[in-house]
């Protein structure tokens, strides 16, 4: 899944500057006068909501759009400066010392939520400066075959890594009602290493005004999403008959999946863009040219982008794939791989004729191998 955090900025409102109390002041050592300061929501689906700007004025600035007690997380950027800061919304005043250097790694006080969030950044940043110096080093031992520092370092990021997820569970368990968890919950998810199951229950543990915040808005839908991917797994599992669709072929016409089943019949998912599939595509063109007129016939579905039907002909003419072919052009938002539950391509089913799944994912010999099983003279 794309990450759930991204530090990447879209537009700017500009607001004046007024008398009203700021709600955010700093000091911003070493920027020149003049020099915009950026105030941002991270709003639904990563979007970035614009809320106000600052003028560096002899090494200070002050935001003063009022700010209410609902949990966002909010990034402060600088005009010309790379990099940016990520700090929790709160409705008292705050006070930013802002680096120009590391803008990562400013500091934020005047409440706890932002104390906490600040802590989490900086051991954040320090694990993962000790996590690469420790790939290096691994690697250098790995290219020098010195045995004993190979097994010496991959002990120590095992040791990193299980006390990155312990830190981050701990802190989820301690701090469910502060926004560094659902932080905390982000880095485990996009970490790969908690199941969907653990990340559900952790996320029912935090609380409500968190849950609602638009982070936790798409940690609950990514919840959902892997939910319905396992579900149709379950569906779409070898003894389940296969789950039917239709699609537009190159030429425009809707085709359903019963319309192409054959003796034996492989739906074959792939796209123009991956590297993969293109490589597997001369192993499948040979088992169909070999077993087709034995009963073999083959629909693939392409996850090929929208707009880019040319790129998705050209590649079945260059492949020379002469068998049934479908797409919505939809990329991963296809509605057709998300009901078989696949998450990588290329993926492949095998039916019988009566479009039960006999096997999955077949490839290379073990495809071959299992053609000349059923259809073999």
């Amino acid at each position: 899944m794309r990450q759930l955090i991204l530090l990447i900025l879209t537009m700017v409102i500009f607001s004046c500057k007024n008398d009203a109390p700021h709600t955010i002041k700093g000091t911003a050592a070493g920027f020149d006068d003049g020099t915009e300061i950026y105030l941002q929501d991270l709003g639904p689906n990563n979007t970035r909501i614009a809320l106000d700007t600052a003028i560096v004025n002899q090494g200070s600035f002050a935001f003063y759009k009022s700010q209410d007690n609902t949990k966002v997380l909010q990034i402060i950027s600088a005009q010309n400066i790379e990099g940016q800061l990520l700090l929790v919304k709160d409705p008292n005043p705050l006070t930013i010392e802002l680096y120009k250097d590391s803008l990562n790694t400013s500091l934020v006080t005047g409440s706890l939520e932002n104390e906490l969030f600040n802590t989490y950044r900086n051991e954040s940043r320090i694990l993962n400066i000790k996590k690469n110096d420790l790939r290096r080093l691994l690697a250098k031992a790995q290219a020098e075959t010195d045995g004993v520092m190979v097994d010496k370092y991959m002990e120590e990021i095992k040791k990193m890594d299980a006390d990155f997820i312990t830190e981050r569970k701990e802190l989820l368990a301690t701090h469910s009602d502060k926004m560094v968890s659902i932080a905390a919950l982000s880095d485990l998810i996009n970490a790969k290493v908690i199941t969907g199951d653990e990340t559900a229950t952790f996320f029912e543990n935090l609380s409500e005004d968190v849950q609602k915040s638009p982070i936790g808005t798409s940690i609950n839908n990514y919840i959902a999403q892997q939910k319905a991917q396992k579900m149709a797994s379950k569906l779409a599992s070898v003894g389940n008959k296969a789950p039917e669709f239709s699609a537009l072929t190159p030429e425009g016409k809707t085709l359903s999946l019963s319309e192409t089943l054959g003796e034996y019949t492989i739906i074959d998912f792939w796209a123009s863009w991956c590297k993969p599939c293109r490589m597997e595509n001369p192993n499948v063109v040979r088992v169909y040219n070999k077993y087709h007129d034995k009963g073999l016939n083959i629909i693939s579905v392409s996850l090929d982008r929208p707009g880019q039907k040319d790129r998705w002909i050209k590649a079945i003419e260059k492949d020379q794939m002469d068998w049934y072919h479908v797409s919505n052009l939809q990329y991963w938002q296809d509605p057709i791989p998300r009901s078989y539950g696949v998450r990588a391509i290329p993926a492949t089913f095998l039916l019988d004729k009566n479009g039960v799944i006999v096997a999955k994912n077949l490839r290379g010999s073990a495809l071959e191998t299992k053609m000349d099983e059923l259809l073999g003279s």
